[in-house]
């Protein structure tokens, strides 16, 4: 009798537009502008679909992270907040009194996605000019900090590179133990070592299923290296387009961009190695990377823009693909992002479960 292969429990993210919505890119009069009733409306409506938690992006269009978090958490009551956070911009110790504390104060409804930062106009406008693996660096020195000031039963001092702490005490604790999750992507050297040496989950963006394969058994082996031997998961951040039928998912996803100015966002990008490989994906005819992702949204905006498109079955048997490899958590979005949010929750997720059930059950 073969032994039962079982399922790793899956989880689902949404996305929070902190830089406002839309239903088609090449139309004004399409785009909804950010607003605490927007975002009060998708982190309710993911809420409601079965969502556990919600990114909340960090760009110059964008309202600011850890506000628009806080008056999220105090309108819902089970959604987690992704919250985006740069290290440079606030000190190690601030950072992780102010994570401390919407922990305690959402019952534990936080985690961290730390971003490096790819636009070097961008991080100068804050103020940054490290280079890209310095910021990596940073990165690795800002959550050793923290996670020992959450941790340690003494005062803590630190003399590194980037900072020297003398004597820190941070109250309160984190309420989730030892402290919340970090979420972290990237594809560079530098950005997988911090991934095997801190992240609880490693989100990569959106990329063909075996890419990704090869991608979690390089970071799995850099993760050894640090005796976290199964201790980091894998995820997805993926657009969604899903509609009753395939023919209606083509349709909404090249309504998506129909007539948008595919040169408007381009900006100096240089220093992600993430937005590189969206680069080299829109190069697929018709923007098709298989039967059913899709790349065309990387022509109007940076970021994640590989989408998964289809009817819900098709959908949800693409993502198994993903879960086939080895990822567990899929971060996902699409727009606008209410009505996509209930759609999925309504129509994919179902599906979703009912496969890890039946493989957890043999």
């Amino acid at each position: 009798m073969s032994t039962p292969t079982h399922e790793p429990e899956l989880h689902f993210g949404w996305f929070i537009p902190t830089m406002g919505d839309t239903t088609a890119f090449g139309d004004p009069n399409a785009r909804t502008a950010p607003s605490l009733e927007l975002f009060e409306r998708v982190a309710k409506s993911a809420e409601a679909a079965g969502f556990e938690y919600a990114l909340v992006p960090v760009q110059t269009e964008c309202y600011e992270a850890w506000i628009a978090c806080a008056m999220v958490a105090a309108r819902t009551e089970r959604l987690t907040l992704l919250v985006a956070a740069r290290p440079g911009v606030i000190a190690p110790t601030v950072t992780a009194k102010m994570i401390s504390t919407f922990d305690q104060l959402s019952g534990g409804r936080v985690a961290i996605n730390l971003i490096a930062g790819g636009s070097p106009t961008e991080l100068a406008g804050d103020g940054l000019f490290h280079d890209h693996d310095a910021r990596y660096r940073l990165m690795d020195e800002t959550v050793e900090i923290m996670k020992r000031v959450w941790t340690e039963d003494e005062p803590v001092t630190h003399r590194g590179d980037h900072f020297t702490v003398e004597g820190a005490v941070v109250k309160p604790r984190p309420l989730q133990k030892p402290h919340p999750e970090f979420f972290l992507g990237g594809l560079s050297d530098a950005a997988v070592d911090v991934c095997a040496k801190h992240a609880d989950v490693y989100l990569f963006w959106g990329d063909r299923p075996e890419v990704i394969a090869q991608k979690i058994a390089e970071a799995k082996e850099r993760a050894a290296l640090y005796g976290r031997e199964g201790e980091l998961r894998f995820g997805m951040r993926l657009q969604v387009i899903v509609r009753d039928t395939e023919a209606e998912a083509w349709s909404a996803a090249e309504a998506l961009i129909a007539g948008a100015d595919e040169q408007k966002w381009r900006g100096d990008w240089t220093d992600s190695k993430a937005q590189d490989r969206m680069q080299q994906l829109v190069q697929a005819d018709d923007y098709r990377l298989g039967d059913h992702l899709w790349s065309g949204i990387t022509t109007v905006r940076p970021g994640a823009g590989v989408a998964v498109v289809g009817d819900p079955r098709q959908v949800a048997d693409t993502l198994s693909e993903f879960v086939d490899v080895g990822c567990t958590h899929f971060c996902l979005s699409g727009y606008p992002h209410d009505e996509e949010a209930t759609r999925f929750g309504r129509d994919v997720m179902p599906l979703m479960r009912e496969r890890a059930a039946v493989v957890s059950a043999g």
